[in-house]
Formats: C-alpha cells, structure tokens, sequence
C-alpha cells in the first residue's frame, strides 16, 4: 500500500498545475434502465479497468459516448455527473451520438476499418466513404465537448492536459488544435500500430496521420508500435524523424512518441481475490463443475477475431486427442464477452467458437466430465478473480494484441501462486511477462504440447514463475504506467514553455556564467566528439581539445561526464587536470582523488556475466556490438537493420528480467540500451556529488555549473541543475528535454566554449602557433 501512495502523490504532484481531460469513446460507467428503475454498469474493456481507479486518484474530467439508455436521465443539461456514485471523485461529460452516427463511425469506420488494419486482419477490414464521413463527425463531437470542457470553466493557474484515448478518435486531435493551438494535447493508442506495408493499404492513412500528429505526445504499448509510426509518419507525410528521441518534426511542431506499456491496479485486484466473495464463488464453482480433482484450464475473453480463440480451442482438441491420460482429469473454462455483435465477422466469431466448443464436447465428453465449460454470461469481478484463482493454467492465445491486460490480472488474482500462464508472443504482454510460457497460437503442434508441459509442471516450478510474474506487475502496475505518462507529459509542457535555441541567447548565457565562477560538465560523444558508427572509432577534434586546454589555463574547473569507462574516456580526451567522470557517475577520477560506486562495483561479475549471456543470444544478428564496461554495459544497435532492433531490445529485457529483482536495469541511450547496477545513482547525482567536492554544499552560490550534453542520460543532470546552472542540450529535440538551451550539433558546442574564455577576459592560446589572443 505504501508503494500505491507514493505514486499517487507522484501523480497528483505532476498534475498540480494541469486539469486533466481524458477523451475516450467508451464511458467508465453506464446509466440503463432495468425493471422501470435505472441501474449503473461499469461496462467490459481493458481501457476502462485501466483508466478508473486512475482519474479517482486524481480527479479531473473523462468525455465520453453515452451509451445507456438512461445516460442523460441522470446528467444536467451539459451532459454532466459525477462518478463513482459512491464517491463522485471525477466528472463524466457524455457525448449524445445519434443511432445511425454510432453504427456508421464505431460500428463503421473505427471497428470494420482501423481495428482489422492495425490488427493486420486484412480480410475483415472494410473501407467505405460513408463510414469515413461519419468517423470524422463523430470526432468533431468530441473535440467540441472537449472544447466546451475547457473553455466553460477557465483556470489560468491549472492548464488543462487533454488525453485522448485510442482509434476511434485520430482525427479529433487536429479539431483540438485548429481550434486551441496553446493546448497540450496527448494521445494514447491502446492497439498495435502496423508497419507501413500495411497502414499503406487504408485509403485515409494521410488524415489519420496528420489528426494524430496535432498531438504533443503519443504514446503506445510497445517501442515496435512506435517505430512503425514514425516510419509511416516519414514514408506518407515526409516528416522528418528521429527514431532514438522518438520525435517527429511535423508542419513546425515537433511530437514526441514513447512506449508505456498499460497495465492493471495490481493491490485491488489482489484484493478482491483475497475477499470471502471470492472464496465464496470458488466454492461455488468447484460444486457446480467438479473441479476439485482436475486440473483447471482457464480462458477470459471478449468475443473478438484478434483473440485466437478458434486456435485456442483447435490445440486444445489436439491435446486431448494426443494425450489421452489427461482425458478426464483435465477441464477446459472458457468465459466469455459477447462483443460488437452488430458486426457480421463478430456474430460468425461467437457461432463458430459455440460449434467449436459442441464439437469438443460430443467427441471426448463422457457422462461423467465435460472438456469444455462454457460461460458466456456476465460474471461479478470475485467471480472472474475466484475463475483465475482456481486455475491451473489461463491460457492467453492473441493472434495480435496491443497489450492484453487478461495476462496481468491473472497474475495479479494469483494469489496462491499455482498457476502458469501460456502467453502468446504476439500480444503486447509477451514482451514483458517473461516467465510466462510462450506460445505461438498458429503451431498447433507446439500450442498443445505447451498446454501439456503447463498442465504438468511441478508445483515449485509453478510458484517461481508466479512470484516472478507477480513482482513484476506489481511493480509496474497502472500507477506506475499513470505516473510515467504524466510525468513525461508534464516534463514536456515545462520544456515547451522554457527551452531556447542557445544562438539566440548568448547575451543571457553570458550573464549566467560571469555572475559566479563556471564549472564545465560535458558529455563526450555527441557533444565534444561526433556521433560515428562504433564506439572505438570516436575521436575529439584537435579544436576542441585545445579549447578545453584554454578553459583549463584559465582556471575553469572541467569535467567530462560520459556513459564511457574511464580508463577509455580518459585515453579519448588525454588532458592533464580533467575530471574524468564514466559508467554514467558510478566512478570518478580527478587530478587529487579517485572514487568508484561502491554497490555497482560489487556488481562487476553480474555485468560480465550478463555480457557474455547476451552476446551468445545475439550473435546471430549482424551489427550489434556488446561493450562490457566493468561497472555497466552497453548493447548497440546502429548497425543493426531497423526491423530487428526490436529484437535487441526483447533480449535484453528478459536477460535482466531473469535476474534477482532491481539487480540490473536497463536505460535507453542513442541506439543503445544501457545495462546498470540497479543503485539509485545517474548523472544527476554524480554531478551533485562533484559540485560538493569543488564548492562544498553551497556550491549554488559559489559556482555556475555549464552541463552540455546529447543523450536521455543526460536529462537527469540538466533536471538536478536546471535552477543553478546553464544546460545545454544538444540535437534537434526542443520539446523534449529538460535543459533550458539547444544547441544545433557539435560545431555549435565547440563555438560556444571559445566564447567563454573572452567572456572571463581570459587571453586563449592557439594550439598551432602558440600566440595569444584576446578576441
């Protein structure tokens, strides 16, 4: 619980200044009437369980469709209740779309159209004009509440952050931005984004690009998703695009992209799988289908063609054909939800898993035990928790899949830690869940031999993949998933507001740095050294080194602050009375001292080993590089063919996933993943600690810190000095940084540090002649 409050107030505290607004077609609760009175739902969906006990923590607005038959029974005049009808802790704004707009645009466009696509179902996907027309509409109705929202009730001292939430609203950003363009919008897209061969196939792919990309930020589930947009941003609409930042500099805005993985309230449903209800229905449901001497397989679904459910049920006929042991001792729950039933593909979905189930039944049924238990009917949340309790083995089996948040409350209901999970790898979980069982839902072979090794796994073999599943959703739980969105939503409205190109603000710079003494802190590669292909080919420029010399002569302490070991740093740059800083901080070095992290040197050996393991698995991809930094690694994709770098990134997650929790972690750095001992230490910290030793704890009155530097691992130090220094970033990233300048590339660092010494009245050597200069 602890841990839940901490990052609720890490949310709350990031929203302190900002409203927030979240747009999504489907409403978290639903008014209907029943028997002449009106009852409340909380209708089905991952996006809903995922999103409600998140904007209860935080309050704010959620716009939606109103979909109940007595939604605007129970609303004021503007569409307008606060829900949960327990606590009222946010406000509901219903949108009214007419019958025949629902069925043209969600229906229509957005569930016969985007779904299929992005879900590469070609065969069921259907592209009619009227469909699009109706699409566009239904957007405009939502950027007009949202409008409405914002405008009706100013407050100048809490901007509003709108987060639009998945396909059905892509163009509805632009409406937002057109109308607003001071907005900070963002939007989260819950389902795969294709690759380019087949977004290439919708006929709007240039709308829809150019609706999302009025956003500031899009997030998705997976880093593949987002490479893929980028890609198709580049391909249709020639935005330039940097796939390492994740940006995309479109019609004078720059958008960043990210991937935040969603997840589940990991401590709620944990508790009510600890409930009596729950023990209730698990007695229940032992009694009603004589489970209490045979292994249970589990299914939760919603009737949907992307779930695999035909092939779930195709291996489990196999398995029991193949192994007739298991006849009789082995039952198969399949719990479902019906789904978009006004769609032909979805009614010959729920027809073809019936007859499927029947089939299974008549063949191997006896009188005595029935394979296949169907459960089509709506069941309680302690219900479904008392299902995943009971189960030995929940089977996920998705043909494709954006996330699939059944995997994580499995997990998060598996309190007595017995069952296995089998995950497809072609959901969103798959690349996170790692101590799942892996299953491809197309090799029915392998499909039912997996289902045999679930079924047969020893009981101590089941609780170790379990704790290690159950640590890692709680872990990264929907909190956590909030807090990293929201910060990196609230990080970015700060930079947009503050940070300037650093030509055209010399003179206030100048200012900076002559009212204290400066302390240079810069990064090597990107920053004094080009970018090149490999590591070992970097080299400082002769230029450069010589104005380091200059800054040195005249008294300005300097320090290279780089993600490099420092035996190699101190080799590149070579100038006596450097303060060498490698590892990413976790070992320093100056002319008088020397001093290396003591927790990450203890995990010299895990780095090694962690080394050699990943080069044996990926040795068979050409161009990666495996550097073995002593106190960290790095693993480098530059050469690496776009595709496969998703590759490189799974590897390397389930490497460390493997180990002991927080052993090892992994950062992002320019096409490359970093490996870190998992001490609370970054750059950041590491500079604080050099500026005591120069200037003690005042050093914010007795120095100008200048921090320069290109990579991710350098936001932590522009953060830590944004109040008491200069930072610089350097890159074409505006929007997406913490430093308060950008510089353009390396040449513009080099200009900007010959610029110092005459600031300081300091005379400046020329390395070739020897002369002085006082220019």
């Amino acid at each position: 619980m602890p841990e839940i409050v901490r990052r609720l107030e890490a949310i709350r505290r990031s929203l302190a200044d900002h409203r927030l607004i979240v747009v999504s077609n489907r409403e978290p609760y639903l008014h209907r009437r029943e028997n002449g009175a009106v009852v409340v739902e909380r209708p089905a969906g991952g996006l809903v369980a995922a999103l409600d006990p998140v904007m209860q923590a935080v309050s704010g607005t959620w716009i939606a469709w109103g979909a109940g038959d007595a939604d605007f029974d129970v609303t004021d005049r503007e569409g307008r209740i606060r829900v949960p009808p327990a606590n009222g802790a946010y406000i509901l704004r219903r949108v009214h779309l007419p019958p025949s707009l629902v069925r043209a645009y969600y229906y229509g466009y957005a569930n016969q159209a985007l779904w299929p696509l992005c879900h590469m179902a070609m065969d069921k996907a259907r592209f009619r004009r009227a469909h699009w027309r109706a699409y566009g509409e239904a957007n405009r109705l939502f950027a007009e509440a949202a409008l409405a929202e914002v405008e009706g009730r100013p407050s100048p001292e809490r901007q509003p952050i709108v987060w639009l939430q998945d396909y059905h609203l892509a163009t509805c950003p632009r409406h937002l931005r057109e109308a607003r363009p001071e907005l900070f919008l963002m939007h989260f897209w819950h389902i795969p984004w294709p690759a380019w061969d087949i977004f290439r196939i919708c006929p709007q792919r240039a709308e829809l690009l150019d609706g999302l990309l009025a956003n500031d930020l899009v997030g998705f589930q997976r880093p593949r998703h987002a490479e893929n947009f980028l890609d198709c941003a580049a391909r249709e609409l020639g935005a330039r695009v940097d796939l390492d930042e994740g940006t995309v500099e479109y019609n004078g805005r720059l958008i960043s992209t990210g991937a935040f993985p969603i997840s589940v309230d990991f401590a709620a449903l944990d508790a009510v799988a600890r409930s009596p209800e729950c023990e209730e229905w698990m007695g229940r449901l032992r009694r009603r289908y004589g489970l209490d001497a045979r292994k249970l397989i589990v299914g939760v679904d919603r009737l949907d063609y992307t779930k695999g459910l035909i092939e779930r049920l195709r291996a489990l006929e196999l398995f029991l054909r193949t192994r007739r042991a298991s006849r009789g001792r082995v039952v198969f729950v399949q719990k479902t939800a019906p789904s978009r039933t006004q769609i032909r593909a979805y009614r010959e979905l729920q027809d073809a898993v019936e007859i499927q189930i029947r089939h299974i039944n008549e063949k191997f049924g006896t009188p005595e035990w029935q394979p296949v238990i169907y459960l089509p009917r709506p069941m309680p949340p302690a219900a479904i928790a008392a299902l995943y309790r009971l189960a030995d083995v929940c089977v996920v089996s998705s043909l494709q899949d954006g996330m699939n948040l059944v995997a994580k409350e499995f997990i998060a209901s598996q309190i007595d830690g017995r069952g296995v999970l089998l995950l497809s790898e072609l959901a969103g979980a798959g690349r996170e869940l790692s101590w799942a069982v892996a299953i491809n839902p197309f090799d029915r072979e392998g499909f039912a031999r997996a289902i045999q090794r679930a079924v047969a796994m020893p009981a101590a073999a089941r609780r170790e993949r379990m704790q290690h599943l159950r640590a890692y959703v709680a872990e990264h739980d929907i909190y956590d998933w909030m807090m990293q969105l929201m910060e990196t939503a609230t990080r970015l409205l700060a930079a947009r507001v503050s940070t300037r190109w650093l030509a055209d603000h010399a003179e206030a710079v100048r200012r900076r740095i002559t009212e204290r003494p400066p302390v240079l802190l810069l990064d090597f590669d990107g920053t004094l050294a080009p970018i090149v292909s490999e590591p070992a080919l970097a080299e400082m420029p002769e230029r450069v080194a010589g104005e380091l010399q200059w800054m040195l002569d005249a008294g300005v302490p300097v320090a290279i602050v780089s993600g490099r070991r420092l035996d190699d740093l101190r080799n590149r740059v070579g100038l006596a009375g450097v303060i060498y800083v490698g590892n990413q901080g976790l070992e320093m070095a100056g002319p008088d001292f020397a001093w290396v992290h003591p927790e990450a040197n203890e995990a010299r050996p895990r780095i090694a080993a962690f080394c050699r393991r990943i080069r044996r698995r990926l040795r068979d991809l050409p161009g990666v590089l495996v550097e073995d930094k002593g106190l960290t690694a790095a693993v480098h994709y530059r050469n690496l063919a776009r595709a496969r770098v998703e590759d490189v990134r799974v590897a390397v997650l389930e490497e460390v996933e493997g180990l002991p929790a927080g052993a090892l972690v992994v950062h992002q750095g320019k096409q490359h993943l970093e490996v870190r001992p998992g001490v609370v230490w970054d750059k950041g910290r590491a500079v604080l600690a050099l500026l005591r030793r120069l200037a003690d704890k005042e050093w914010p009155s007795r120095v100008c810190p200048i921090y320069i530097g290109d990579d991710r691992t350098d936001e932590d130090a522009f953060r830590v000095l944004r109040d008491d220094g200069v930072t610089i970033k350097v890159g074409h990233t505006p929007y997406a940084t913490e430093a308060q300048y950008l510089a353009q590339d390396v040449d513009e660092v080099s200009r900007f540090l010959q610029l110092i010494p005459r600031w300081l009245h300091a005379p400046r050597v020329h390395p070739a002649s020897g002369s002085a200069s006082d220019h």
